[in-house]
């Protein structure tokens, strides 16, 4: 709830909060689009006021208003309905799911466990890693490589530094041999 809390302060700025929670390409054009209209706006107003049209300013303002309002309004509806802390009881229930068809040697099922799990939380380091290990166990080197790499990106993945840096080390071992 707090990591929530934090999102909806960073939404006073437009683009912050989607930033933060790792929509990074939303987050720079809303930001930026906010700061351009909202910039001109208090040029055109107070600065410069010849420089545009009659009425441009104003414009430009309630424009820069509502990015503003969509922007909280997107981040209040993200968390709500969005957030993986939402989903975590699902994610959880899942992820064990997935562990158990694994070690049965269902790798087709762990894989769909697994997914399901990264649509509702793209960046979780676990199921990344998870996903890595099924993708090597289905002879798929590729996707293995892929799915290690981005766990490494994710804030969490330096916990699993070390495995991924052997199992990266196993797969160009094999592809050699």
């Amino acid at each position: 709830m707090a990591r929530q809390a934090r999102i909806v302060a960073l939404s006073l700025w437009p683009g912050l909060a989607q930033i933060w929670s790792g929509q990074e390409i939303l987050g720079i054009l809303l930001g930026t689009f906010f700061a351009a209209s909202l910039n001109v706006a208090v040029m055109g107003r107070w600065i410069w006021p010849e420089a545009l049209p009659t009425g441009s300013a104003d414009f430009l303002a309630v424009l820069a208003a509502v990015t503003w309002v969509a922007g909280m309004g997107y981040t209040l509806w993200w968390i709500h309905y969005c957030h993986p802390d939402r989903h975590r009881d699902e994610i959880d229930r899942l992820f064990r799911e997935a562990h158990v068809s694994y070690l049965r040697g269902e790798w087709g099922e762990s894989r769909e466990r697994i997914e399901r799990i990264l649509a509702m939380n793209e960046s979780d380091t676990d199921a990344l890693m998870h996903l890595g290990m099924i993708y090597i166990r289905t002879q798929r080197p590729s996707l293995a490589r892929r799915a290690f790499r981005q766990c490494l990106e994710t804030r969490q993945g330096e916990k699993w530094r070390w495995e991924i840096r052997q199992a990266l080390a196993r797969l160009d071992a094999d592809e050699t041999a």
